[in-house]
């Protein structure tokens, strides 16, 4: 019985601290991270202020939960994924399973994105935690397909750094609010239109479409 209720306080904390941090994801992205206050941040959350600090120690704490939220999805992701994989349908899916780790996490990296950007005068030279560790894992897979013989000679850490900019900068004007969130059927069309577009580039074999059905 006791171990029940104590499993119970622990969701009822995890979902609370979540809750805080998606409320300080979206003052950060309102008003940067230099004039967002924890207390405006506890009306966001409608907590007392003191409440905050129960789960945080200050705003820079915040931003770094936020990172670790991200980055965890990213991470979570890679293990997932086999360590080889071959045409379209796996390039595909990689690239659907980042837009939705994107799609899914849009009010926390709204956040940190206005929260980084005051904080460093820039990006530090990845705009969502995550991106370096996926850079990584592209030029792996690119790496491996060139080896095969399935993919012409290339820069891969150039090639790989321009997938995850064309993944980052399709999901822009849903990052920043004036279009909303692509429906799932959506996602996946924008996954296979980069899955064409890259291998249209790099592929030995032709291909017909560009991202048409």
């Amino acid at each position: 019985m006791g171990s029940t209720a104590e499993q119970r306080r622990s969701r009822q904390a995890g979902l609370r601290r979540r809750e805080i941090l998606d409320s300080a994801a979206r003052v950060f992205a309102r008003r940067g991270f230099d004039r967002a206050t924890t207390r405006d941040i506890a009306e966001e959350a409608q907590v007392a202020e003191g409440t905050i600090y129960n789960y945080f120690a200050s705003k820079q704490e915040l931003v770094q939960a936020l990172v670790e939220v991200v980055r965890g999805e990213f991470a979570a992701l890679l293990a997932s994924l086999p360590p080889e994989g071959s045409g379209h349908e796996f390039l595909a899916r990689s690239m659907l399973a980042v837009l939705n780790i994107i799609y899914d996490n849009v009010v926390a990296i709204r956040g940190l994105v206005s929260a980084m950007w005051d904080q460093f005068g820039g990006l530090q030279g990845y705009l969502v935690p995550g991106s370096f560790e996926v850079i990584r894992a592209a030029e792996a897979y690119l790496e491996v397909g060139i080896e095969a013989g399935r993919l012409r000679p290339c820069d891969t850490h150039a090639v790989a750094r321009m997938m995850a900019g064309m993944v980052i900068f399709l999901a822009m004007p849903y990052l920043r609010g004036p279009e909303p969130i692509p429906a799932e059927s959506m996602r996946g069309q924008q996954a296979a239109l980069i899955a064409d577009v890259l291998l249209d580039g790099l592929g030995v074999g032709e291909r017909s479409s560009c991202g048409n059905g």
